[in-house]
């Protein structure tokens, strides 16, 4: 490290999220490492929340650095945010989500005499109220890795993934990476995270600091579920397939991002054929033809008997189970 205390820039873009924002900002403010700066960063809202941000950065002008920008979408802001940032690290934080007390000070002593190729990570729990009552997932990403990539693999072999607020990352490995493609409209923060952490070299995992993940509301899984929506999860897919194969074009790659592209048609199906059509090409195009299973062991055995697509319409025929992994 540079400094005995490097800064740390916690970035918070928000649009319209009055009812939530009060919470993570004094979550934010309740770090227990002494040398951060928040950044605001408002996409044009227009519930109050720039109100309430304008009352906390005059509160703490000296902590709190606030940017107004009329509605470009949260990677336009977040990339606007990086800009603006003078920390040696960087910690993304949602506008609806919380940090525990010790979560970047620990980060930081973790990291400290590693190079600026690793990140750490830790444990992120949800909740939809009071994170008191918040419960976690039982993924297996919870632990080191020897790299991003590896990290990578067990996301897409698994169907597991990393709440972004979890990474606290150096800033010469955020610059390395790019800024956020502004031309997603969902899982900006996947993508960018893909890129992020093909260029880690380690992943160091920090067992005590947490991160509470507020569970979505209706509308926001209603709009995720739009074609748009649908279409852009694709585009950040075949993102997924161009970056990586830089830095690993492999057999064991190849295998994961076919994972990918099925578990966005077990997402997708029965509805935009037009998209699954799309994604089936993607799958033929990356030349695996070792038969590959997705989702929990239930799913795998309906696949293994009447294949993929067979088991996709019985599933479609029975009760959902749970949104984050078939069982």
């Amino acid at each position: 490290m540079n400094n005995l205390v490097p800064i740390v820039s916690i970035i918070i873009p928000v649009y319209n999220k009055a009812s939530y924002i009060r919470e993570t900002l004094q979550s934010a403010l309740g770090q227990a490492y002494p040398n951060t700066e928040i950044i605001l960063v408002d996409d044009g809202s227009s519930d109050g929340s720039f109100e309430i941000l304008q009352e906390y950065f005059e509160k703490y002008p000296e902590k709190i650095l606030l940017i107004d920008q009329e509605n470009q979408g949260v990677s336009a802001a977040t990339n606007n945010g990086i800009q603006a940032a003078k920390g040696e690290y960087i910690q993304f934080l949602d506008a609806d989500d919380l940090l525990s007390p010790y979560k970047i000070a620990n980060q930081i002593k973790l990291l400290e005499g590693q190079p600026e190729s690793v990140l750490a990570t830790c444990e992120w729990r949800m909740f939809k109220n009071d994170p008191k009552q918040s419960y976690s997932i039982p993924y297996g990403v919870f632990q080191d890795f020897g790299s991003g990539l590896d990290l990578l693999l067990r996301f897409w072999n698994n169907q597991e993934m990393m709440q972004p607020a979890v990474y606290l990352t150096h800033r010469k490995l955020i610059d390395k990476a790019g800024p956020w493609d502004e031309t997603l409209t969902i899982n900006q923060d996947g993508e960018f995270f893909a890129r992020v952490l093909g260029n880690a070299d380690k992943v160091c995992y920090e067992p005590i600091g947490k991160v509470f993940y507020r569970t979505p509301g209706e509308t926001n899984v209603s709009q995720q579920k739009s074609e748009k929506a649908t279409k852009s999860l694709l585009d950040s897919y075949r993102c997924y397939e161009r970056e990586l194969l830089k830095f690993e074009d492999s057999e064991r790659v190849r295998i994961a991002l076919k994972k990918v592209y099925q578990k966005f048609i077990y997402d997708v199906f029965p509805h935009y054929p037009h998209l699954i059509k799309e994604a089936e090409a993607c799958i033929k195009k990356l030349g695996i033809s070792q038969k590959t299973y997705i989702m929990g062991p239930k799913f795998q055995k309906l696949s293994r008997i009447f294949g993929f697509k067979n088991a996709l319409r019985i599933k479609r025929w029975l009760p959902p189970r749970s949104p984050l992994r078939g069982k």
